[in-house]
């Protein structure tokens, strides 16, 4: 009798205690920007010491237990391969080898402890790069450097380390100086003769094609990645208004519909999306609150996992836009949403579509949001205390 209630208790514990562990279904990595050395004024200058790893609570949405697991320079983008055992990271830097470019780092990822073991480093092919991305086919990196003003491929091999750069693409043609017409009033102008500025680069959904935003030319490229020789080849280039810094992009979940973000107009601009073509859709929207008036600046923008909701950050305006997507594609600005800190660098959802994370950079913590069944997000309360947060990216 007293071995059968002890065997009951025992269960009941065991229970207990597995349902307290299942309630952290996800971690999530956080690159951070850390202490910029050779220029202490630069934009990519934190307190951060590199990556961390974090719990996130499947019912809440709150992160806990942040650790580091990989010290690493300014590791401000972040890319896991599709079966989770190696993380991709870029280092926004102009400080690497000779050439004094960015750099891009490999590790191979404990898929249990979510420990990282570095595997190597390689140049980024410009400086400061500021995007990163996996191709479609699982066989390279790609990398946007912003202040190199280039786009770089990186084969990957078999143990999951980079080779060098098989191909880098940089811009050139005339340099832009014009200010956005739609940008709002009280908008700094534009600087002059900018030159080429990439800031995105990823796989179309198909993996067909490859896109990349030039913020600095206000351009927008297609190309196709031959996965032979690792080289693009440029399919088409559409021309953004001019001074809108094309910035980050998304695609609807069939491929077919295009979604842009302008840096410095803060609009949403739609496009059609076919054999590798860009055609302008529907018109822009800010993504400001109706009537605002001074800086944009706009910062990441994002597709929800479902698809229903396009979501883009202002780093001077400090909040989240939140745009339905309609039947056609087109979208409808539901609500601007404050992102409960300062400087939001970024934003992340949760592969469930339950929760939205935004990463706020100078008041060094991530807001905690649950996303409502329109696709607003509404502040939990809950923030995550973390210096200089940039990118994060979330662990199975």
């Amino acid at each position: 009798m007293n071995y059968l209630r002890t065997t009951v208790v025992v269960m009941a514990l065991v229970a207990t205690l597995s349902g307290a562990n299942t309630a952290y279904a996800a971690r999530v990595y956080i690159g951070t920007y850390t202490p910029d050395l050779v220029n202490p004024n630069a934009y990519a200058n934190g307190k951060g010491e590199g990556i961390y790893l974090a719990n996130v609570d499947d019912a809440t949405g709150a992160l806990s237990n942040l650790r580091l697991v990989a010290k690493d320079r300014s590791p401000s983008g972040l890319a896991l391969s599709a079966d989770h055992k190696f993380l991709y990271a870029i280092n926004e830097i102009e400080a690497y080898g000779a050439d004094k470019s960015g750099s891009v780092t490999a590790y191979a990822v404990d898929l249990k402890s979510g420990a990282l073991r570095k595997l190597n480093t390689v140049d980024s092919g410009g400086g400061g790069p500021c995007f990163i991305s996996l191709h479609a086919s699982g066989k390279f990196v790609m990398v946007a450097n912003y202040i190199g003003g280039s786009y770089a491929i990186f084969p990957i091999k078999p143990d999951g380390s980079l080779a060098d750069a098989s191909d880098v693409v940089k811009p050139g043609g005339p340099t832009n100086s014009a200010s956005a017409v739609d940008a709002p009033k009280g908008q700094y102008p534009s600087q002059p003769g900018r030159g080429s500025h990439g800031h995105m680069i990823a796989s179309d959904p198909s993996g067909q094609f490859v896109v990349g935003d030039d913020a600095g030319r206000d351009n927008i490229f297609v190309w196709r990645l031959n996965t032979e020789t690792g080289r693009l080849m440029q399919v088409s280039v559409t021309k953004a208004l001019a001074g809108s810094a094309p910035r980050h992009f998304g695609f609807s979940p069939d491929g077919k519909t295009f979604y842009q973000i302008g840096e410095y107009n803060d609009h949403l601009t739609t496009y059609g999306f076919l054999d590798g073509k860009l055609t302008p859709k529907g018109k822009s929207i800010s993504a400001l609150p109706d009537g605002y008036e001074g800086t944009a600046s706009a910062s990441s923008m994002l597709v929800s996992p479902n698809g229903r909701n396009v979501y883009s950050d202002n780093r001077s305006h400090n909040s989240i836009a939140t745009f339905a997507i309609g039947a056609d594609g087109l979208p409808t600005k539901l609500a601007v949403t404050p992102v409960e800190g300062e400087h939001p660098r970024s934003l992340t959802v949760d592969p469930g579509n339950k929760f939205l994370y935004s990463l706020n950079l100078r008041s060094n913590n991530i807001a905690v949001f649950r996303i409502q069944q329109n696709g607003v997000p509404s502040f939990t309360g809950k923030w995550l205390a973390v210096s200089a947060p940039a990118a994060m990216i979330f662990l199975p």
